[in-house]
């Protein structure tokens, strides 16, 4: 604490970034550069990441916010917040009526895993958990986007969710 800053540039990686990239947006898969740092005093290797990247998940952070918003506050069924969301095409129906994704970002936020912006682990139901998740990413939202639709919201609102 309060020595010299020991971190030296060690390279850059790529990442996979699913989910729209604009709240209307179509979805799509794209690289994300993320920019690596070697502490020289411990040999510890980090990852320094765009706002946007949710640890060790593929979609991006607004694209989780923005499906658990359209699914629980919107009421969206699984089916139509996939076509939202994900740029993989939909095969069989089991599949694509149960998204099971949404219920493992729920279960991921309720045990305090995704958005630790939060602070705490939730209690409820899938959805109830997903709401919570929503409405956390609407309450962060800039007041100068209160005009625009509550996706919209919730999606800006989750970038600054760090």
């Amino acid at each position: 604490m309060g020595g010299p800053l020991c971190l030296h540039g060690h390279g850059l990686r790529d990442r996979q970034q699913r989910g729209p990239t604009t709240p209307d947006g179509v979805p799509e898969e794209a690289l994300v550069a993320l920019r690596r740092y070697r502490c020289l005093a411990c040999r510890a290797v980090i990852t320094v990441v765009p706002t946007d990247v949710e640890p060790r998940r593929h979609y991006s952070r607004p694209a989780i916010a923005l499906a658990l918003a359209l699914w629980s506050l919107s009421g969206l069924p699984p089916r139509e917040v996939r076509r939202r969301i994900s740029s993989w095409s939909i095969l069989g129906a089991t599949t694509a009526e149960r998204w099971v994704t949404l219920r493992r970002w729920a279960g991921a936020a309720s045990a305090g895993r995704l958005f630790r912006a939060i602070g705490r682990a939730l209690d409820g139901s899938a959805l109830e958990v997903s709401a919570r998740v929503a409405q956390a990413a609407l309450a962060n939202a800039a007041p100068t986007l209160r005009h625009l639709p509550i996706g919209a919201q919730v999606f800006h609102g989750a970038v600054s969710m760090t």
